[in-house]
Formats: C-alpha cells, sequence, structure tokens
C-alpha cells in the first residue's frame, strides 16, 4: 500500500515539475525541426526519386508526416496531461494563497498612535489609493489592488491546455485536400491534385453539398521596363535628375489579383454565394475554401488539326517541325499607371524553344486571329479557365484561434499590469503607541513598488515618532 503511494506521489511530482515541461517542449521542438526539413505530406517514392537522403531513416520514421505519427502524439499527451497537472497544482497554491516570497519593500515604523487609530489611518490609506482590504487578522491587515498574478498564470495554463485541445481536435478530425473546379460545373468536395489528408477519425465520405465556379475574373496592373542605361555616367545622371527616366516599349501585365465567384449547392438548390479571392475565403458548414491558384488551357489550330496545351508548356508542333511555347496568357481587367481601366483582348505570347534551350519571342497572338508561321496558320479558337481552391474541415480551429487568443491577452496582462499586495503588522509597545511593519509585494512591469511606499510614508508622516 505504501509503495503504492509512493509511486503515485513520484509520478504526481513528475507531471507538476516544470523541468517536465521543459524536455516535453524540447521533444516538441525536434519534432518541428523535422517536420521543416523534410516535406510533409509527399509520398516517398517521389521523395526517394527527388534525390532524398536516408529514404530508409524516413520511411521507417515517418518523416513525411511526423506529426501524424504514434511518437508526436504521445509526446503532445504526455505535455497536454502535465500542463494539466501543472494547472490544477497552481490552482491548489493559489486557493491557500500562500505568501512566500520576500516582500519587495520592507520598513518599521514607531507611530504616536494608538493601535485603533493606527488602523483607521491604514484603512484610510487602503481606501485613497483603492486598494481592496481582502483580509483582517487580530493585528495584521492584507489589502491588495489589481488582478492576482498567480490568478493570471493559473489561467494562461488553462488557455495553453484549451490550446493543445484544439490542437487534438485538429489532428483526429481534420480533412484537407485540393479542387480543380470548372466554370458551370457543380464538384463534390473530393481532392483532385493531391490524396486526401485526414484525421484518424475524420469521416471518409465527403460531404453532402457541392461547390461550384461561376466565374473566374483576373485583374492585372501594366507596366514598362525601365531602360536602364548600362554605362555608370549615364545612371548617375538619372539618380541625379540631370537625365530623364525612359522605358521599352515592352509591356508588362503582372498579376493583381484574380477572384472566383462560388456557389455552394444542396441538393441542387443554391444555399451560399460569394465571390472569393486570395486571403478572403468562403466558409460553409465547417468547411472553409481557400483561392490558391488558376489554371489555363489553350484551344489552338493548324491546318484543319486542333489541339489544346495548358499555358507555360512547350509542344512540338510536326506541321511547324517547331517546339513552341504558349507563355503569359492574360484576359481580364488590366489597371494602367494613369489611372484608366480597361478590358484586355485575351491574347498569349509564342516563343519559339531552338535546339541548344535559347528561346525567341514570335509574338502576341489574339482570341480568334491566326499568326503566319513558315507559311502556315496557327489560329487561337478559345480558352478555357479552371480554378484551383484548398479546402480545410478543422473543428479544432475556432477553439485555438480563442484560446490563443485568450492565453496572449492574459499573459500580456501578466506582464505588463500591476498587481500589488500590502501587509500591515500592528504591535502596541510599552507606552501605548505602535510600531507599525509594512510589507509591499508587486507584480508586473508596470508596478512601483517604491511609488507606494513614498505615497504610504507621505500619508503617515506627520505621525512618525523619531
Amino acid at each position: 500500500m505504501r509503495r503504492a503511494e509512493n509511486i503515485k506521489r513520484r509520478v504526481y511530482r513528475w507531471f507538476s515539475s516544470i523541468k517536465t515541461s521543459v524536455y516535453l517542449f524540447a521533444l516538441l521542438v525536434v519534432f518541428y525541426f523535422i517536420g521543416t526539413i523534410f516535406p510533409q505530406g509527399a509520398d516517398i517514392e517521389r521523395y526517394a526519386e527527388a534525390g532524398g537522403r536516408f529514404v530508409e531513416a524516413v520511411r521507417l520514421f515517418g518523416f513525411l508526416d511526423i506529426f501524424h505519427t504514434p511518437l508526436f502524439y504521445l509526446v503532445a499527451v504526455l505535455l497536454l496531461i502535465n500542463l494539466s497537472v501543472c494547472t490544477w497544482d497552481r490552482f491548489q497554491r493559489v486557493r491557500k494563497r500562500a505568501w512566500r516570497e520576500s516582500p519587495d519593500v520592507e520598513r518599521r515604523l514607531s507611530l504616536a498612535l494608538s493601535y485603533r487609530e493606527t488602523e483607521e489611518l491604514l484603512e484610510e490609506f487602503i481606501k485613497k489609493q483603492r486598494f481592496r482590504l481582502i483580509s483582517r487578522d487580530e493585528d495584521t491587515l492584507t489589502a491588495e489592488k489589481g488582478i492576482y498574478y498567480r490568478y493570471l498564470t493559473l489561467l494562461y495554463h488553462a488557455g495553453i491546455v484549451l490550446c493543445f485541445a484544439g490542437f487534438f481536435l485538429t489532428g483526429l478530425f481534420v480533412k484537407e485536400g485540393l479542387l480543380i473546379l470548372k466554370q458551370g460545373e457543380p464538384t463534390p468536395i473530393e481532392s483532385q491534385m493531391m490524396p486526401e489528408v485526414r484525421g484518424w477519425l475524420a469521416p471518409e465520405e465527403p460531404p453532402q453539398f457541392k461547390i461550384q465556379l461561376d466565374e473566374f475574373r483576373t485583374e492585372y496592373i501594366l507596366s514598362r521596363k525601365l531602360n536602364y542605361p548600362e554605362d555608370g555616367l549615364s545612371r548617375l545622371a538619372i539618380a541625379l535628375g540631370w537625365q530623364d527616366i525612359t522605358y521599352t516599349e515592352e509591356e508588362r501585365f503582372y498579376p493583381k489579383d484574380w477572384f472566383s465567384k462560388l456557389r455552394i449547392l444542396v441538393n441542387g438548390s443554391t444555399a451560399l454565394e460569394k465571390t472569393i479571392e486570395v486571403n478572403d475565403p468562403l466558409r460553409f458548414e465547417g468547411y472553409t475554401f481557400y483561392q490558391v491558384g488558376f489554371e489555363e488551357k489553350l484551344k489552338l489550330k493548324i491546318n484543319d488539326k486542333v489541339f489544346t496545351i495548358s499555358t507555360g508548356r512547350k509542344k512540338n508542333i510536326e506541321e511547324l517541325g517547331k517546339t513552341l511555347i504558349f507563355t503569359g496568357f492574360r484576359k481580364g481587367t488590366l489597371f494602367k499607371p494613369d489611372g484608366t481601366v480597361e478590358q484586355i483582348r485575351p491574347f498569349v505570347t509564342l516563343k519559339e524553344l531552338k535546339e541548344d534551350g535559347t528561346r525567341i519571342t514570335l509574338g502576341r497572338l489574339h482570341l480568334g486571329e491566326s499568326m503566319e508561321i513558315d507559311g502556315k496558320s496557327l489560329r487561337f479558337e478559345g480558352f478555357e479557365e479552371t480554378s484551383i481552391l484548398s479546402y480545410r474541415y478543422d473543428p479544432g480551429v475556432g477553439l485555438l484561434w480563442y484560446a490563443g487568443f485568450f492565453v496572449f491577452a492574459v499573459m500580456s496582462l501578466r506582464c505588463l499590469g500591476r498587481w500589488y499586495m500590502l501587509r500591515f503588522r500592528i504591535d502596541e509597545d510599552e507606552g501605548g503607541k505602535t510600531i507599525l511593519t509594512v510589507a509591499i509585494h508587486c507584480r508586473g512591469l508596470m508596478a512601483d513598488s517604491q511609488r507606494v511606499s513614498a505615497l504610504l510614508n507621505t500619508h503617515l508622516e506627520r505621525y512618525v515618532r523619531r
């Protein structure tokens, strides 16, 4: 029986120790370091093909999915237990309000007052300085001002426990993946470009609703390339304002933003509509949809042959005996430096890829027009744009946001706030006068024990016996 009690006591001491917290946090740092070095969510075979190192060790220890390994969950559970026990242990101490710290200021004063007069004078000071009288013993008064710092310590420990609860909710129920949306096609919430990432308890079935892309549009900013002189004297003349800055005739279209007008369909009926952009997602039934990119496919025709190619890709055109690259497809709204706005007439830039790797720009090909290349006609027939969204279902994110903000706010108040405790012990001497012992405790960067001591000294100076 005694042995079992000793084991329980040791286990409790281990879990309530700050050293245990430090060791467990250090282990988590190792996991986060591994998660930073190795690409999380990558396929082990592709990792090996790309020249990744330590393939067998990576496969054995699951370094490509380190945050879903049993060892990571074990460390996280131990840390959660540690923080919970620490919180409970500190709660017991706070409840008892045991004062073990040495005071920041301690003084002894001899007052030409009776016990009752001294007590009334101290109560007047406590009220005037807006302290709270929290206890009155036979010969001791205790007053407090501000939020007791141990309460704040207890609260942010509890907040960290809530953060870990949010982490576990995320780890158990999270779902995330990528969607490719074509205009006008309702799409189920099933990852298309990568395997869906799912927590241990996340449902495998997709949600009952579907998502549809109604419209995709892009915005660009018009810019021209600076005609920067090669010789130093000309650059100096521009810097001094003696020579005007000139630009090349080449126009450049820099992406400003892109938008997807989305529709949520439940049993074929519209439940929600929203136009999203980067950093402005759509949220529905716990799912969040983010705009992450887009893809463009061009429909071209040479002679009577029609082919489709994605922008940025190279294609060997047998009819021309050349390898062409279709880059810089532009459509949408153009914002000019003079403040005017216009709609871009869709076009793509054609480049020829030589055998030595050099690229020669052939020009722009506009929608519905043709370009003559070696006596043959290449026509731009049409295009198709798809919007790429990432989606995430995470029931723990709300708890994490609120708990994280709560921890930050409480820790800020704990560090920057002011808390004071005054303890007055009144003893009578042989002549019926009093000896006052003052102890001032304080916490927080804004707290100033010397100021409180000076205020008390001013309040009592008329009655101090020299």
